[in-house]
């Protein structure tokens, strides 16, 4: 018995010293995972904003640097804190904060570039070798004006990806760039249900890799890539406006997320008046920088508030939706079938109202005061005075002679006795001759 006695205690001391030597391997290996993800954290991640004038990026970058993601309440460290604001190219930042104990982790940069493309010369200022690999793009289109969605998109990956390849960056860190996007895209497993998603399990515990399909991720730029559709709240108005129904919605989502497979992009529905996927957006956003949990899952129910992650969606999804469409065939263009209104069409054929040169219009008018028929002349008291000639020309004074032009009206001969007064410096102006000949005029005319 003191023998067993022993025994037991010789064990039971054994087991104390091994569970205090794990409870040391786990508290360094704690040590050590703390002390990676700070250094994780602590390296500069930056989220390019690009988009058209009005698209809502101002408004969007706004709502997501105030939110604060521990109780959802607004950061107020970040208020009114702008770097080159109002600029060509602004900065903000978004606190990246612990969900359960609220503690600042790291600070996001946010670059906003201003919706004319030919500011895309101050990219080198955001988008430099040593600043790609911690980039993410993110694409603003504006869902209240769907026919410019798809241009929009393409205009902005064309600008991305000509200075994307003007980066001066190795070959193999090029090669590594697009491996790591392809890697995302595979590896990413749904968190309600994990057995859709890119890899499988093998017999020997590991993950298996399934090769990509032909049209994801053909145009592949090695950055991530985010969509951000914004004013979803316009759809009711839309339906109003332009008589849109659920078809030309799926239609038009459709062809967004083709794209995003095409580039191997995120495609997020937001509306900052209704409050929608604002907090999905922010939670995503830190997720890809830094690598931190996120336990949301695709959303594509309410037409409103879209959320698809990148490396969730593929064609057989979207021929889902597309088979609902019955009245559109989901293969025309989206310019076909989502046509803007007249009033946005600028028109060709309208031509501009010009006004009429002041020398031309006034040579039309002599033109045709010349063509008018000349007042009859008459003798004595007898000539009509309704019809007068045109004015005598002060040019020629002999035409204002009153000895070379006849017997006319007494009105004529009134302004031809005047003008020539007027010429004549040498002869004194014969007031009483003027007043006696207005004098007459004036009793003829009193007379009838």
């Amino acid at each position: 018995r003191l023998l067993t006695s022993n025994m037991v205690d010789i064990v039971e001391d054994s087991l104390k010293e091994t569970t205090e030597k794990e409870d040391l391997w786990a508290a360094i290996l704690g040590d050590v995972s703390l002390s990676s993800a700070k250094i994780r954290l602590a390296t500069p991640k930056n989220i390019l904003v690009l988009g058209d004038v009005c698209s809502g990026k101002s408004t969007l970058i706004d709502r997501l640097c105030q939110i604060s993601p521990g109780k959802g309440r607004r950061s107020h460290s970040n208020q009114g804190k702008f770097l080159l604001s109002g600029c060509s190219l602004e900065y903000r930042f978004i606190d990246v904060q612990d969900e359960d104990t609220d503690d600042f982790l790291a600070r996001m940069g946010v670059w906003n570039l201003d919706g004319v493309v030919w500011h895309r010369d101050l990219l080198p200022f955001v988008l430099q070798e040593k600043t790609v690999d911690d980039t993410i793009v993110m694409i603003v289109v504006d869902l209240s004006q769907p026919w410019n969605v798809l241009e929009s998109l393409e205009r902005w990956t064309g600008v991305v990806s000509k200075h994307v390849n003007s980066l001066k960056i190795s070959e193999k860190q090029r090669k590594a760039m697009e491996e790591k996007m392809v890697k995302v895209f595979q590896s990413y497993q749904d968190p309600e249900d994990q057995s859709i998603s890119g890899g499988v399990s093998g017999g020997d515990g590991e993950d298996v890799i399934l090769p990509l399909d032909d049209n994801i991720l053909t145009c592949n730029l090695g950055v991530p890539l985010i969509v951000v559709c914004t004013k979803s709240d316009s759809f009711s108005q839309l339906e109003k406006n332009q008589n849109y129904k659920d078809e030309h919605f799926d239609f038009i989502q459709q062809h967004i997320r083709k794209f995003c497979l095409t580039y191997g992009a995120a495609l997020v529905y937001t509306s900052t008046k209704d409050n929608k996927n604002i907090d999905v957006l922010h939670k995503y956003l830190i997720h890809r920088g830094y690598g931190l949990r996120f336990n949301v899952s695709a959303s594509i129910v309410e037409r409103d508030a879209v959320f698809i992650p990148c490396g969730w969606d593929n064609d057989k999804r979207i021929a889902v939706l597309c088979d609902q469409m019955k009245h559109i065939s989901p293969r025309e263009p989206l310019k076909n079938i989502i046509i803007p209104p007249r009033a946005t069409v600028p028109s060709s054929d309208v031509e501009g109202i010009s006004g009429e040169d002041d020398q031309v219009f006034l040579l039309a008018q002599q033109a045709h005061l010349s063509k008018l028929p000349k007042a009859p002349t008459g003798t004595g008291t007898g000539s009509t005075i309704k019809e007068k000639s045109p004015r005598p020309s002060l040019q020629n004074p002999e035409s204002l002679d009153p000895s070379k032009q006849g017997a006319g009206g007494g009105g004529e001969r009134v302004l031809a006795d005047f003008f020539n007064s007027l010429l004549t410096k040498n002869k004194p102006v014969s007031k009483t001759g003027i007043k006696t000949a207005a004098t007459a005029e004036l009793e003829e005319l009193q007379n009838k």
